[in-house]
């Protein structure tokens, strides 16, 4: 079964969900590895897919991929077996087979910090910070691998002594960019290079959107930092959201197109990430143990909120869903110092996005 999968998996455009066609078909895996026609016809291969399958099989392929993964010291894992990784299961088209370099898969939670190649040093200072709260609070930090955004998360969880999944588009003996080979090495020292296309395959333009849903199945929470409105980073939120993870992003400024997407995504409902900090304290459920509180004047030291979340809250349990502008309005407040009070509450489970650019209480809705 196991050469089948690599065979599927190498010919392009197959995923997990056609086991469960293999079973409905009666189709046997060894039918497929010895290039069956009538087991290739069952599952639908055809046309270029089916001249690539066949000419793997006819060059034994499949013994020489297994012989040097064994020699670069990369682990083949294939869907099903116990180490693969079971937030996968949650895609609409899991991967049959993963490629793993490095030390191997961290367990325990993780969040995606994505973004895009040309950040601003702002950016790249965000997701560096980021990352290394998360490593410090033992949170794996799972990127793309790429320049700038991707980069920075990487090395500031390496920087920390984190665990770091770089989820890549080509073959996992390739280093792409190759601007982060020596990053790289630093990765598997630890974590992990991830992906799913056979050992030799070239970066190529399609491979990285697809690569994009294996960022977003592997977190639970992920944050776009700075991304334009077409961008790879806004895909991966967009697949996070229909996995069914959160999606939190970094505000930046209006002016600069460099965030058109990530701002956009808040418009839409994703979660403004306004305080690195309480962020990486709620993704680790050590909420006030990791970063100490800061005196809030006016409110005992046991009291939870400051009066300006107080304020949103109330406005928001007075008048029901809001915008960020008409919060602002009626709390006498500007709407940068509204979005980060409603990050914090978000984080407290205290607002939740309503609608496009709208908030609302959570009490009040009755959750």
């Amino acid at each position: 079964m196991k050469k089948g999968l690599l065979l599927l998996n190498a010919t392009g455009g197959f995923d997990a969900t056609v086991l469960e066609a293999a079973d409905d078909h009666g189709v046997y895996w060894e039918d497929i590895v010895a290039g069956s026609g009538s087991a290739l016809d069952a599952l639908g291969v055809k046309g270029a897919p089916r001249e690539a399958l066949l000419e793997l099989v006819s060059s034994g392929w499949c013994d020489r991929e297994v012989d040097r993964c064994e020699k670069k010291g990369i682990q083949i894992i294939f869907f099903g077996e116990a180490c693969y990784p079971s937030m996968l299961n949650d895609l609409r088209d899991p991967p049959l087979v993963l490629y793993a370099r490095g030390k191997g898969l961290p367990s325990g939670d993780a969040v995606a910090v994505v973004g895009t190649r040309k950040c601003t040093s702002y950016g790249s200072s965000c997701a560096y910070d980021l990352a290394s709260m998360l490593a410090g609070a033992g949170v794996t930090v799972v990127s793309g691998g790429a320049m700038g955004i991707d980069g920075a998360a990487h090395r500031g969880s390496i920087d920390s002594g984190g665990r770091t999944v770089a989820v890549i588009g080509t073959g996992a003996d390739i280093f792409y960019p190759a601007q982060h080979a020596s990053l790289f090495g630093e990765i598997m020292e630890e974590g992990v290079l991830l992906g799913e296309f056979p050992l030799g395959t070239p970066p190529r333009p399609w491979q990285f959107p697809r690569r994009n849903r294996l960022i977003a199945g592997l977190c639970s929470r992920c944050v776009v930092v700075e991304a334009p409105q077409k961008s790879g980073a806004v895909l991966t939120a967009r697949l996070a959201l229909e996995t069914g993870r959160e999606v939190w992003a970094v505000p930046g400024r209006i002016t600069d197109t460099v965030c058109r997407g990530s701002n956009a995504l808040i418009s839409d409902g994703a979660m403004p990430l306004v305080d690195l900090g309480e962020f990486a304290a709620l993704v680790s459920g050590r909420q006030g143990e990791l970063f100490p509180p800061i005196p809030r004047q006016g409110l005992s030291a046991n009291s939870p909120l400051t009066p300006e979340e107080a304020e949103v809250l109330r406005i928001l349990g007075d008048h029901g869903d809001m915008t960020v502008d008409n919060i602002a309005t009626e709390g006498k407040m500007s709407a940068a110092a509204v979005l980060r009070v409603l990050g914090v509450l978000s984080a407290y489970g205290l607002a939740v996005p309503s609608g496009p650019g709208r908030w609302g209480s959570r009490a009040a809705r009755g959750a």
